[in-house]
């Protein structure tokens, strides 16, 4: 009798128990453990655009230009080919001997997608018609499938002054989510 009244006994317990799952889970996620996304992981993209340009308005603090770009883009966080939009401004009086440049991208994906970065780079102020802007760049958010995406990493790009039509940014850094709760 006591060995059927145990059987009995871990029946009900497991049904209880089965029953507090079934509840649980379907009354929503409060009682779900909670998973943080992964950390931040590889962001290596190519833009590839066009630019024009305009005599910055200050032309004592910044005496340069501003830049307007649209083109492509494509990455390893990128899903196909996507569109590249930024503007800038590109100085020559903030420091001495140097462009200082200083831009805002926005990507777009062809689902509507959108991720934003900012970016400062410098380049030597030289005769040549070739310029190699470096610096860094620095993911401020998104939407979409970038919805709260951070990260940073090094930005370089390839401009020749007299065919502003093929200008060419290199990415590589990180890319992560915040937490969100």
């Amino acid at each position: 009798m006591a060995t059927l009244t145990r059987r009995w006994s871990a029946r009900i317990a497991g049904v209880v128990a089965g029953a507090a799952l079934v509840v649980g889970g379907t009354t929503g996620v409060s009682n779900a453990a909670v998973t943080p996304p992964p950390g931040p992981s590889p962001f290596d993209a190519v833009g590839k655009y066009g630019v024009t340009t305009t005599t910055h308005p200050d032309t004592v603090g910044c005496n340069g230009y501003k830049v307007v770009g649209s083109g492509t883009i494509t990455g390893n966080r990128i899903n196909g080919t996507a569109t590249w939009s930024q503007t800038e401004d590109a100085c020559t009086a903030t420091v001495a001997g140097q462009w200082d440049i200083n831009g805002k991208v926005t990507i777009t994906q062809t689902d509507g997608s959108h991720l934003y970065f900012t970016y400062h780079l410098n380049a030597p102020l030289t005769s040549d018609t070739m310029v190699y802007p470096t610096g860094k760049f620095t993911i401020t958010g998104g939407d979409g499938a970038f919805d709260e995406a951070v990260g940073s990493g090094n930005m370089n790009a390839t401009v020749n002054l007299l065919d502003k039509a093929h200008v060419t940014a290199n990415l590589s850094g990180s890319m992560g989510f915040r937490w969100q709760i």
